[in-house]
């Protein structure tokens, strides 16, 4: 697959497609909350051996929420996220011209127009440097 170029564009459509993009941003987020939370909680752990134990986390914008929690479902709806694009990827696999397949899935319109030789060191489709 790597010598008739889909690697590329097939990697870009998964990593580009919708279920992808909203599963990372959201673990994204939560990692982010999660640790904003335990930044917080440690500074004020720090604060409290100074002041005594004055400072408690009322008036963080985290207090009572469970960010490992919400983090830790927001991987495992990510794990199990069904990507349309590789789906497709695998049904095209089992067949025994899955190349061609891929290559019409996947093919972007200046790979359609370049001749096969395309004039880099006269390469043809087949591969081979013609001397």
């Amino acid at each position: 697959m790597i010598a008739n170029g889909c690697v590329c564009t097939i990697v870009t459509s998964i990593l580009d497609a919708p279920e992808n993009v909203a599963g990372v941003n959201e673990i994204r987020l939560r990692a982010r909350d999660a640790g904003f939370k335990a930044g917080y909680n440690r500074c004020i752990s720090h604060m409290n051996v100074l002041a005594q134990g004055k400072y408690t986390d009322e008036r963080s914008g985290f207090h009572g929420v469970d960010t490992e929690a919400l983090l830790a479902a927001a991987l495992a709806a990510y794990n199990e996220t069904s990507i349309a694009a590789l789906e497709e990827l695998e049904k095209f696999l089992e067949a025994e011209d899955y190349v061609d397949r891929l290559r019409v899935l996947y093919s972007d319109e200046e790979d359609e127009e370049k001749p096969a030789g395309d004039g880099k060191d006269g390469a043809g489709s087949n591969g081979t440097k013609k001397d």
